[in-house]
Protein backbone atom coordinates (compact mmCIF):
# COMPACT_ATOMS: atom_id res chain seq x y z
CA UNK A 1 0.00 0.00 0.00
CA UNK A 2 2.77 2.46 0.92
CA UNK A 3 4.61 1.62 -2.32
CA UNK A 4 1.44 2.31 -4.30
CA UNK A 5 0.98 5.68 -2.59
CA UNK A 6 4.63 6.54 -3.29
CA UNK A 7 4.12 5.58 -6.93
CA UNK A 8 1.04 7.80 -7.22
CA UNK A 9 2.93 10.75 -5.71
CA UNK A 10 5.85 10.16 -8.09
CA UNK A 11 3.52 9.97 -11.10
CA UNK A 12 1.72 13.19 -10.12
CA UNK A 13 5.07 14.97 -9.74
CA UNK A 14 6.18 13.61 -13.13
CA UNK A 15 2.99 14.81 -14.81
CA UNK A 16 3.38 18.29 -13.32
CA UNK A 17 7.05 18.52 -14.28
CA UNK A 18 6.39 17.14 -17.76
CA UNK A 19 3.59 19.63 -18.34
CA UNK A 20 5.72 22.54 -17.12
CA UNK A 21 8.87 21.66 -19.05
CA UNK A 22 7.52 19.92 -22.11
CA UNK A 23 9.15 17.29 -24.29
CA UNK A 24 11.87 19.47 -25.78
CA UNK A 25 13.33 20.72 -22.50
CA UNK A 26 12.75 17.35 -20.81
CA UNK A 27 14.50 15.39 -23.53
CA UNK A 28 17.39 17.81 -23.71
CA UNK A 29 17.69 17.87 -19.91
CA UNK A 30 17.93 14.07 -19.84
CA UNK A 31 20.52 14.10 -22.63
CA UNK A 32 22.37 16.95 -20.90
CA UNK A 33 22.83 14.90 -17.74
CA UNK A 34 24.20 11.92 -19.66
CA UNK A 35 26.53 14.03 -21.82
CA UNK A 36 27.48 16.14 -18.80
CA UNK A 37 28.48 13.06 -16.81
CA UNK A 38 30.46 11.60 -19.70
CA UNK A 39 32.22 14.91 -20.38
CA UNK A 40 32.94 15.49 -16.69
CA UNK A 41 34.44 12.01 -16.33
CA UNK A 42 36.62 12.49 -19.43
CA UNK A 43 37.57 16.17 -19.05
CA UNK A 44 37.74 16.80 -15.30
CA UNK A 45 41.39 15.71 -15.08
CA UNK A 46 42.39 18.26 -17.74
CA UNK A 47 40.36 20.99 -16.08
CA UNK A 48 41.85 20.09 -12.68
CA UNK A 49 45.38 20.54 -14.06
CA UNK A 50 44.48 23.93 -15.57
CA UNK A 51 42.76 25.05 -12.37
CA UNK A 52 45.72 23.93 -10.29
CA UNK A 53 48.07 25.98 -12.46
CA UNK A 54 45.97 29.14 -12.34
CA UNK A 55 44.48 29.12 -8.82
CA UNK A 56 45.42 28.29 -5.26
CA UNK A 57 42.73 25.68 -4.79
CA UNK A 58 43.84 22.73 -2.66
CA UNK A 59 44.79 19.70 -4.75
CA UNK A 60 42.44 17.70 -2.55
CA UNK A 61 39.44 19.64 -3.93
CA UNK A 62 40.58 20.11 -7.53
CA UNK A 63 39.06 16.86 -8.89
CA UNK A 64 35.66 17.55 -7.31
CA UNK A 65 35.58 21.20 -8.36
CA UNK A 66 36.70 20.44 -11.91
CA UNK A 67 34.15 17.61 -12.24
CA UNK A 68 31.34 19.91 -11.07
CA UNK A 69 32.47 22.77 -13.32
CA UNK A 70 32.53 20.60 -16.43
CA UNK A 71 29.25 18.86 -15.57
CA UNK A 72 27.34 22.06 -14.75
CA UNK A 73 28.81 23.91 -17.75
CA UNK A 74 27.78 21.20 -20.22
CA UNK A 75 24.30 20.85 -18.72
CA UNK A 76 23.71 24.61 -18.81
CA UNK A 77 24.84 24.89 -22.44
CA UNK A 78 22.58 22.06 -23.58
CA UNK A 79 19.63 23.44 -21.61
CA UNK A 80 20.15 26.86 -23.19
CA UNK A 81 19.88 25.23 -26.61
CA UNK A 82 16.77 23.37 -25.47
CA UNK A 83 15.06 26.57 -24.38
CA UNK A 84 15.75 28.16 -27.76
CA UNK A 85 14.26 25.13 -29.53
CA UNK A 86 11.26 25.18 -27.19
CA UNK A 87 10.55 28.83 -28.02
CA UNK A 88 10.53 27.85 -31.70
CA UNK A 89 8.11 24.98 -31.00
CA UNK A 90 5.80 27.32 -29.09
CA UNK A 91 5.87 29.85 -31.93
CA UNK A 92 4.76 27.15 -34.37
CA UNK A 93 1.71 26.44 -32.19
CA UNK A 94 2.83 22.95 -31.18
CA UNK A 95 2.92 23.79 -27.48
CA UNK A 96 0.27 21.21 -26.52
CA UNK A 97 2.17 18.42 -28.33
CA UNK A 98 5.32 19.51 -26.51
CA UNK A 99 3.55 19.42 -23.14
CA UNK A 100 1.92 16.04 -23.77
CA UNK A 101 5.25 14.61 -24.88
CA UNK A 102 6.83 16.10 -21.76
CA UNK A 103 4.29 14.37 -19.54
CA UNK A 104 4.97 11.01 -21.21
CA UNK A 105 8.75 11.50 -21.02
CA UNK A 106 8.78 12.48 -17.34
CA UNK A 107 6.41 9.67 -16.35
CA UNK A 108 8.77 7.22 -18.08
CA UNK A 109 11.89 8.72 -16.45
CA UNK A 110 10.34 8.81 -12.98
CA UNK A 111 9.08 5.23 -13.33
CA UNK A 112 12.56 4.08 -14.36
CA UNK A 113 14.19 5.84 -11.41
CA UNK A 114 11.59 4.47 -8.98
CA UNK A 115 12.09 0.95 -10.33
CA UNK A 116 15.88 1.23 -9.88
CA UNK A 117 15.36 2.49 -6.31
CA UNK A 118 13.06 -0.49 -5.66
CA UNK A 119 15.78 -2.76 -7.06
CA UNK A 120 18.31 -1.30 -4.61
CA UNK A 121 15.85 -1.50 -1.72
CA UNK A 122 15.07 -5.12 -2.57
CA UNK A 123 18.75 -6.06 -2.86
CA UNK A 124 19.45 -4.49 0.55
CA UNK A 125 16.38 -6.16 2.07
CA UNK A 126 14.99 -2.78 3.11
CA UNK A 127 11.44 -3.66 2.09
CA UNK A 128 9.42 -5.73 4.51
CA UNK A 129 7.61 -8.73 2.98
CA UNK A 130 4.32 -7.29 4.26
CA UNK A 131 4.98 -4.02 2.40
CA UNK A 132 5.59 -5.93 -0.83
CA UNK A 133 2.52 -8.14 -0.33
CA UNK A 134 0.25 -5.13 0.27
CA UNK A 135 1.38 -3.41 -2.94
CA UNK A 136 -0.69 -3.80 -6.09
CA UNK A 137 2.00 -2.30 -8.33
CA UNK A 138 5.25 -3.77 -6.97
CA UNK A 139 5.10 -6.83 -9.23
CA UNK A 140 4.81 -4.63 -12.31
CA UNK A 141 7.51 -2.11 -11.39
CA UNK A 142 10.15 -4.35 -9.79
CA UNK A 143 11.25 -6.06 -13.05
CA UNK A 144 11.88 -2.67 -14.68
CA UNK A 145 14.90 -1.88 -12.43
CA UNK A 146 17.24 -4.58 -13.76
CA UNK A 147 16.04 -3.89 -17.32
CA UNK A 148 16.78 -0.17 -16.97
CA UNK A 149 20.26 -0.87 -15.60
CA UNK A 150 20.97 -3.36 -18.40
CA UNK A 151 19.65 -0.93 -21.03
CA UNK A 152 22.01 1.76 -19.78
CA UNK A 153 24.82 -0.76 -20.19
CA UNK A 154 23.79 -1.32 -23.81
CA UNK A 155 23.82 2.38 -24.67
CA UNK A 156 26.67 3.56 -22.47
CA UNK A 157 29.68 1.20 -22.30
CA UNK A 158 30.66 2.67 -18.91
CA UNK A 159 27.58 0.95 -17.42
CA UNK A 160 28.17 -2.36 -19.29
CA UNK A 161 28.09 -4.99 -16.53
CA UNK A 162 26.61 -2.73 -13.90
CA UNK A 163 23.58 -4.91 -13.14
CA UNK A 164 25.69 -7.98 -12.31
CA UNK A 165 28.16 -5.90 -10.31
CA UNK A 166 25.39 -4.17 -8.38
CA UNK A 167 23.65 -7.43 -7.65
CA UNK A 168 26.80 -9.02 -6.22
CA UNK A 169 27.72 -5.82 -4.35
CA UNK A 170 24.31 -5.57 -2.71
CA UNK A 171 24.32 -9.29 -2.00
CA UNK A 172 27.59 -8.84 -0.08
CA UNK A 173 26.30 -5.75 1.72
CA UNK A 174 23.10 -7.55 2.73
CA UNK A 175 25.07 -10.60 3.91
CA UNK A 176 27.43 -8.43 5.97
CA UNK A 177 24.53 -6.42 7.36
CA UNK A 178 22.58 -9.55 8.34
CA UNK A 179 25.72 -11.14 9.82
CA UNK A 180 26.32 -8.17 12.16
CA UNK A 181 22.84 -8.23 13.65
Amino acid sequence: MILDILLIIILVLAIIKGFQRGLVVGLFSFIAVIIGLAAAIKLSAIVAVRLGESTRISTQWLPVISFLLVFIGIVLLIRLGARLIQKTVELTMLGWVNRLGGIILYVAIYLMVFSVILFYADQLHLLQPATIDQSSTYGYIKPLGPKVISAFGSFIPFFKDMFGQLQSFFGNVADNFNGKQ
